[in-house]
């Protein structure tokens, strides 16, 4: 049977995503062959050709597991090397995921980690930020860069937004997003698409070479964990990784914005698209009285 889709997660296994394509049935058996090697090939007969992916697994467990790992000394080190304002935020976030956690177990549910906890990546994310122009360009941006650095073990997407409503509060919007968590219906049905679509192009930006020469095998949608597909033929792939990786950034950043810009329409609060930005060191202020009201 030819097939026109190829899982960029094992589809038995979800832990495990797709590291290589490629047309020859061999290139592989080395690794396959190898105890010491832990990865799944599967083999796809798309239109053109049969093609090979190789799947290999990325960090497995509980946030309960990351915290039993963890070593504090290590994680205050790695604060203290920070910026003090970089670190104020740091140290949001990692409050932010220690409540998410706790919500979780409130509802009976553990939180899941896909990948190891890299809190060096988050003064990354926010040097990228242009704190430049109105209150939502910047609330987006702060989104969307948290997202693409993609620093904490679950929930980045979660932590985006949330870190996006928190610069509305600081820059006076008179409105409270629902808890990312237990959020209404009608929330979740608006707010899905937006989440759905960053997932696609943070794929997309990762991994463009590789889909475009499943593409040109005959491969039209590339389904990532959870059944969202990727077609292909509406992304562009055929440039440069350097490039994809520059160009996928800014589609994702004016995605985040234009999803902070439909929160603010849905609030009724236009001129939050219309005033001008609050600064990251006041900004900072009000993270870190959040963070000594949560201590």
């Amino acid at each position: 049977m030819v097939h026109r889709v190829v899982h960029q997660h094992h589809p038995v296994d979800i832990h495990y995503s797709l590291e290589d394509v490629d047309p020859d049935p061999t290139t592989f058996s080395s690794q396959l062959n190898d105890p010491d090697e832990d990865v799944k090939v599967i083999g796809y007969p798309l239109p053109e050709r049969e093609v090979w992916v190789l799947y290999t697994p990325g960090t497995s467990g509980t946030v309960d597991d990351l915290s039993a790992e963890s070593d504090p000394e290590e994680l205050s080190d790695e604060l203290d090397e920070m910026d003090p304002t970089n670190r104020v935020i740091a140290i949001w976030l990692l409050n932010f995921l220690t409540e998410m956690q706790e919500e979780e177990q409130e509802l009976g549910n553990t939180l899941s980690i896909y990948k190891e906890l890299e809190i060096e990546k988050i003064p990354d994310a926010i040097e990228q930020v242009d704190w430049e122009g109105s209150i939502t360009d910047v609330a987006g941006r702060l989104m969307s860069n948290l997202i693409l650095r993609h620093s904490l073990p679950n929930a980045n997407h979660r932590t985006g937004i949330t870190m996006a409503q928190a610069y509305l509060e600081a820059a006076g919007a008179d409105f409270k997003m629902p808890s990312t968590i237990t959020e209404e219906y009608d929330w979740r049905a608006w707010v899905q698409p937006y989440i759905v679509e960053s997932k696609r192009i943070l794929t997309v930006r990762r991994h463009n070479l590789y889909f475009k020469t499943l593409q040109d095998w005959g491969c039209e949608v590339v389904r990532r964990k959870h059944a969202i597909d990727i077609p292909l033929s509406e992304y562009e792939l055929d440039m440069h990784y350097h490039e994809a990786w520059e160009v996928y950034a800014t589609m994702h950043e004016e995605h985040c914005i234009g999803f902070v810009e439909d929160v603010a329409a849905r609030a009724n609060s236009l001129k939050l698209m219309e005033r001008e930005a609050l600064s990251k060191e006041d900004f900072v202020g009000f993270l870190r009285m959040e963070n000594q009201e949560s201590q």
